[in-house]
Parts: structure tokens; sequence; C-alpha cells
């Protein structure tokens, strides 16, 4: 989970893995767990940040192949003759199933951005790349679900700007009972039964 060389690209992104050596990639997992849109968070320091990377997010990708993913803006400069690319992280995305039996049978499609970068498109642009490649080349198929609050008007306009499908409120057994708004990828069964739901 940690190939420094792994790359997603899209035209304005790039999608990588969090690196748990990287200090720059632990304080902006910090700043942004503590952002007004998710704080406050108990991932407050850049040790506690650099656990959560070593630990929960690098075994999620080791048990599933896929889990959360540091987003960066791409940036080009010219300086001289050469040009140079800078990636300014911005926020994360994910594809996410827990540990059986408390688990759904696909994955959850997540994204979370600085405050600074909303509305610009860049959450929809990750999802859609993130997708596109787990279903190449991870074999999900385009099976995967998209768990929010009922209140994320900005979550629910991104599943309707990927093409999933509104299927309501449910009871989220996996997340403690609360209620949440279910999505669903195109062409995904009727039936949320044989997910789990």
């Amino acid at each position: 989970m940690t190939d420094p060389n792994f790359a997603i690209d899209t035209p304005r992104l790039r999608i990588s893995h969090f690196q748990p050596d990287n200090d720059a990639h632990c304080d902006f997992l910090v700043e942004l767990y503590n952002s007004p849109a998710l704080g406050p968070s108990p991932i407050t320091t850049r040790e506690k940040a650099r656990e959560r990377l070593a630990g929960r997010v690098r075994d999620e990708h080791a048990r599933n192949g896929y889990g959360a993913y540091l987003v960066s803006l791409k940036e080009q400069a010219q300086a001289g003759e050469r040009e140079t690319l800078t990636l300014t992280p911005v926020g994360t995305v994910s594809l996410m199933r827990g540990e059986e039996p408390n688990c759904y049978a696909v994955p959850d499609l997540g994204f979370a951005l600085m405050p600074a970068y909303f509305r610009r498109g860049y959450a929809t642009e990750a999802a859609k790349a993130l997708m596109e490649y787990a279903a190449r080349e991870l074999g999900l198929g385009g099976r995967v679900l998209g768990l929010t609050d009922p209140a994320n008007e900005a979550a629910r306009g991104v599943f309707r700007k990927l093409g999933f499908e509104d299927r309501g409120e449910r009871v989220l057994t996996v997340f403690g009972g609360v209620v949440g708004s279910v999505w669903t990828a195109p062409g995904m069964d009727g039936d949320l039964a044989i997910y789990g739901l």
C-alpha cells in the first residue's frame, strides 16, 4: 500500500498512496481530519496520523487491495526550459470494506476535501478515476456503495454526478446503527439485502 510509484492521474489530480514515513502526508491528514467539514478528530498530531496510516490504512489495503488514497492537485510550472510538477494535497478518496463479519458485501466509496477546494469538481473527478481503476485493475466491476449522512448534500451531489442511484435511507448496522443515505453504482442489483443492507 505504500508503493511510492503508484499513481492514478486525471487531468487535474493525482491519486496516490499515503506514505506513513512522509511528515507532509501525516501533517495533511491531521489538517484534513480536523477541518471544519470533518473535525474534530482524535488524529491531532503527526504521530497519531502516522500510526493511522501505518496501521488501519495499511491494513485495509493489505486485506482488500484498496483503501484510502491521497488526492493531490497537479500544478505545472515552467522553470527555464524545464517543466516541473507540483503536487498539493487537497483531500482523500477511498474504497473501504471492513473485516468480516462486520462489513457490507461490496466497498463503500468515500471522499473528503479541504474546504478551500470545495465546489470545483475535484471529489467527482477523483471518485470517478478511482472507480474506473477499481473496475479495470481490481475486478470490482462497478459494484460500489455510496453511504453518507442524509444531510450531506455535497456528497449526494457527487453521487448524482457519478450516476449513482439513490436508494433512500437505511439503518447502517456496520456503522453503529446510524441512519444513512444509501446510493449504488449504476447497474447494481435492486435487492440491497444481497449487499448486506
